[in-house]
């Protein structure tokens, strides 16, 4: 029986690379059809690509693994031919992240500088910095902490920044943290993140120049499974191996202009190259421009602004069975205004996108705020949409126990929303908000073996790796926050989000939450010693078994995670540290199939120097 599922994997795989795929319609279910839909192979679409990017995406690529015959077999094995049935399915926005990795950042009077994307315009116009012409102060910023856990966890974050006012500003950032003890009764699970962030601000007189470098490694394995539970698997501890690397950089030039009747301007040109260790490659760049200035349209208003935003994206995605060359154009005309108590922003977007054909989207903008209590009580509501890709480097920030070969597509979303914010006191902060939103292509996360070519009468493969389906429909949701900072001594958040989904063809959303809550808190016990904990609360979740046939559902427990950590001030730039980690030690799953290690501890220094 499992060995006919599997090869119903396998089939499906097979038609992406010309095999033919015979399909008994034993169940007829719509949604094994939209399975092998997204499972079709696209023709590749040539594109005359910049030659600063293709001479650094060879450069890059050149960096790859290349998979051999003996660790990445193509060839396919069809044990039978069947027609796959998916029964249930479950969606979550956002899945639970490695929240034993959660260690809070010293608070320092200082950011590192990461990779500048553009930001949406705000509604009120906003006072440009006025930098001072003194030269001769100069501001230099060194922070280091090092830890070490109990899961054998080495830790390092170290923060630079130094600048002269009028002149620039340079920050750099590097970070460490990976684990090596494993997972009782479950294949080794070590892993690792490894940053490095550059970036620099150079003043100009009325303009700004930024720029930015990122490089990033992480390291993990495909633990997923039991190794006793299946004992005529022949185990390749090379093919548990995952790497994944990312390199980006960005340039851009913005206006600083001190009044609003001036021309503002910002562009912004950014790219990445993101490959894994198993040949896996994508190449995005993105060409950014806003450009909005001050206008006298109607006596009515108060503030008037008029604008444009523009984008230009480029996607290059490639594995060992798919090719695909995919490109975003977007333009964006706006309107700012303000009359009272009354601030709206008015645009309409409009999207391009081709890949395998071309298809055009557009998308009323309206973001309205309503002061009905000055610095107290706001209602605001609103529409949105946008075209946005599922990319490769996205699903596996998200899930980095992702196959290479997984799905990425496009999803077009349309987004209504209305709530209310305020503060009470200047102590209490408080938000609520509804949302309704549309989507038509959303991923939803399932297991499946691994993609090596395996005699399945012999031995039946874990499912230790994790591909998409795609599926139309809606999501509402409520979210909350509530904010009580009475003095510098106490800081309490709260905050809790559901949503309901409702699908057109999966019966409920995969491997995704409806509830989440976090509650954190920090209190200065002393003058020198400082306590803080986290509560987190993720609510069922279901994920699809595919190991039987026919398919089935299995609800994966709520769990609740709780932290608390101290730090002790020995003086002005040395401290201590103490954190402790899911401290009811449970050792719930992030995804089906991967659970987390129980309660783990940490401790180290922090100097400011």
């Amino acid at each position: 029986m499992k060995s006919s599922v599997f090869s119903s994997y396998y089939i499906l795989k097979a038609s992406q690379i010309g095999n033919k795929l015979i399909i008994n319609n034993m169940h007829g279910n719509n949604i094994s059809k939209r399975l092998i839909n997204t499972l079709i192979n696209r023709k590749s679409i040539s594109f005359v690509f910049s030659i600063i990017f293709v001479f650094c995406s060879s450069i890059l690529h050149s960096q790859t693994q290349t998979p051999s015959g003996k660790n990445h077999n193509e060839q396919v094995t069809i044990v039978s031919s069947f027609d796959p049935s998916i029964n249930q399915a479950y969606k979550i926005n956002t899945s639970p992240a490695n929240l034993e990795f959660n260690i809070e950042k010293p608070d320092f009077s200082f950011q590192s500088l990461n990779i500048n994307q553009p930001t949406k315009i705000t509604l009120k116009p906003i006072v440009p910095v006025v930098i001072n012409a003194d030269k001769r102060v100069k501001i230099t910023n060194n922070s280091l902490v090092l830890g070490v856990g109990s899961l054998l966890s080495p830790y390092l974050n170290y923060y630079h920044s130094n600048g002269q006012k009028n002149n620039y500003r340079f920050d750099a950032h590097l970070y460490h943290l990976s684990t090596f003890k494993n997972i009782k009764d479950y294949s080794p699970s070590p892993q690792s993140k490894t940053t490095i962030d550059l970036g620099i601000n150079k003043f100009l007189g009325h303009h700004i120049i930024n720029a930015g470098i990122v490089y990033s490694l992480r390291t993990n394995r495909y633990y997923g499974f039991k190794p006793d539970d299946f004992p005529t698997y022949v185990n390749n501890d090379d093919k548990l191996k995952q790497m994944f690397n990312l390199a980006k950089a960005n340039i851009g030039l913005s206006s600083n202009y001190r009044n609003n009747k001036k021309l503002s301007h910002k562009i912004n040109l950014d790219a990445y190259y993101f490959f894994d260790k198993y040949g896996t490659t994508e190449l995005n760049t993105n060409l950014n421009v806003d450009v909005h200035k001050n206008f006298d349209v109607t006596d009515m208003l108060d503030y008037q602004e008029l604008g444009i935003e523009g984008k230009f994206s480029y996607y290059n995605n490639a594995d060992s069975i798919n090719t695909s060359n995919d490109i975003l154009i977007s333009l964006t005309p706006y309107f700012n205004g303000n009359y009272g108590i009354i601030n709206f922003h008015l645009g309409l977007n409009f999207n391009l996108l081709t890949t395998t054909n071309t298809n055009i989207y557009f998308y009323p903008i309206l973001d309205v705020n309503v002061s009905l209590i000055p610095n107290v009580l706001t209602v605001f509501g609103g529409l949105d949409g946008d075209v946005s890709k599922q990319s490769f480097k996205m699903l596996s920030e998200l899930n980095p126990w992702v196959s290479s070969t997984i799905s990425t597509e496009w999803d077009h979303t349309f987004k209504a929303y209305g709530g209310f914010r305020g503060n009470i006191a200047e102590k209490v902060n408080y938000s609520a908000q509804v949302t309704w939103e549309k989507f038509n292509n959303m991923y939803f996360f399932y297991n499946v073996p691994d993609d090596t070519t395996i005699n399945y009468l012999i031995a039946v493969p874990p499912l230790n790796k994790f591909d998409v389906l795609h599926d139309k429909g809606s999501v509402f949701g409520i979210s909350m926050d509530l904010t009580y900072a009475a003095t510098n001594k106490i800081n309490i958040i709260l905050g809790a989000k559901y949503k309901s989904y409702s699908l057109d063809s999966l019966s409920s959303p995969y491997q995704k939450p409806t509830t989440e809550v976090k509650l954190g808190a920090s209190f200065m016990v002393t003058e020198k010693v400082r306590a803080w904990t986290n509560i987190y609360y993720y609510g069922k979740r279901t994920a699809l078994d595919i190991s039987t046939l026919p398919n089935f559902d299995v609800d994966m427990d709520a769990f609740i995670d709780l932290n608390l950590g101290a730090d002790y001030q020995l003086n002005k730039q040395l401290s201590v540290f103490l954190s402790l980690t899911n401290i009811l030690n449970n050792k719930y799953q992030r995804y089906y199939n991967y659970p987390v290690n129980g309660i783990q501890i940490m401790g180290g220094i922090k100097y400011v120097f």
